[in-house]
């Protein structure tokens, strides 16, 4: 027998929005982690005492915390989710009458108050002292890095423009004149003026001569072994505590090879010991890492290297790095590094780190602390602990 469908006709209801979020939903467990009140306090020095009430700051991050989370990184689409997900709602601590805001609001409050005031460090530096308060934190750790993409497409490179003489300038707009008129007929198929087909064949680009004109910042980024090609991007690195997880710093360098890795190790472990209070005894990397400025700016702040050891480099740190290769502390050194590298591939894989939704390296920084926050808050959902 068919069935057919129950009309519910009620007019009141007494309903919360939590009542519809499941026990084991991610956002459950995380939620008691986060103190909006403390949010909320960090934030009141960026707004006016006078005007119209704003919205509350700390429902905007709990927004965004809420998207990253679920993998929605689109301002967009969290207001659409805002406006038919009650978890999220419940999350956000809006009532299930409450009117979401429009996604501007995101972008706005980003320009005008959040990306220069050092909010999101401060956020994320939260997550690493509650687990410090915990005891959570290791004093033996990790660093590695990565290449992410930038949100900017191989056609938005274009020469760097460099200033010449006045009868330069007109010999090579003569040339590029005559080219266009040799090559004015257009190409089939090649209606589109915002997205016009471009022939690369022949050109060569590098980071020494061309510039995105898209996100002046990013590079074209290669591991050179990987087989993938370059790419626009930028290198993220990271440093771990061993024994659960936690990110304990991240930053965004603009790539310069090898360098860009080794440097922004170094910034974030000075990074943690000022802002922290947190230095590690040892130190996981890879050969990348088996360098010997890296290696003696270790030994100077009395950090353990037990980086992997290649068969290059004489010096007096490479050989003190290499004594220590059958050591227990180092074997487990090289056997807890790659975790990280897994922190990295849940960031891509879940998160939003695989590609980056903004532009320009101080706001792309923005965006990596806030998807490490979120890597923290469930490392700290995972052990159980409450902030």
């Amino acid at each position: 027998m068919i069935g057919t469908a129950d009309e519910d006709d009620m007019f009141l209801y007494n309903a919360s929005a939590e009542q519809f979020v499941p026990e084991d939903h991610p956002l459950r467990r995380i939620r008691p982690l986060i103190d909006a009140k403390k949010i909320r306090k960090m934030a009141r020095p960026l707004y006016s005492h006078t005007g119209r009430p704003s919205i509350p700051p700390e429902q905007l991050f709990l927004a965004l915390i809420a998207g990253y989370v679920m993998g929605i990184t689109s301002d967009r689409r969290i207001v659409m989710q805002l406006n038919c997900d009650m978890a999220f709602r419940w999350f956000v601590g809006l009532s299930m009458t409450s009117k979401a805001w429009d996604a501007s609001t995101f972008s706005q409050n980003r320009r005008r108050r959040f990306d220069q005031s050092g909010f999101m460090e401060k956020l994320f530096d939260e997550t690493v002292k509650s687990a410090m308060k915990q005891g959570l934190i290791s004093v033996h750790a990790s660093a590695d890095g990565t290449l992410v993409r930038a949100n900017a497409s191989f056609k938005s490179f274009a020469p760097i423009e460099i200033a010449h003489s006045p009868e330069d300038y007109k010999k090579n707009l003569r040339a590029h004149d005559n080219e266009e008129d040799s090559d004015s007929k257009p190409q089939q198929g090649d209606s589109d003026k915002g997205n016009p087909s471009i022939d690369f064949r022949g050109e060569k680009r590098s980071n020494k001569t061309h510039r995105s004109k898209t996100d002046p910042d990013c590079r074209f980024v290669s591991k050179g072994s990987s087989g993938t090609g370059a790419y626009p991007g930028y290198t993220v690195n990271a440093v771990m505590e061993n024994r659960n997880r936690f990110l304990i710093g991240v930053n965004v360098e603009i790539f310069r090879g090898p360098a860009s890795e080794t440097d922004g190790c170094i910034a974030i472990i000075d990074r943690a010991k000022k802002k922290l209070g947190y230095k590690p005894k040892t130190l996981g990397a890879d050969k990348g890492y088996f360098a010997e400025r890296f290696l003696n700016g270790l030994f100077t702040r009395a950090i353990e290297p037990h980086v992997a050891i290649k068969h290059q480099g004489k010096t007096t740190s490479h050989t003190r790095v290499r004594k220590r290769e059958r050591g227990h502390g180092y074997v487990l050194s090289q056997r807890n590094r790659k975790k990280i590298e897994e922190l990295f591939g849940e960031g891509k894989d879940n998160h939003g780190l695989r590609r980056f939704r903004r532009r320009f390296l101080d706001r792309v920084k923005q965006e990596t602390l806030l998807i490490a926050t979120v890597l923290n808050y469930k490392r700290l959902a995972t052990v159980g602990v409450n902030i």
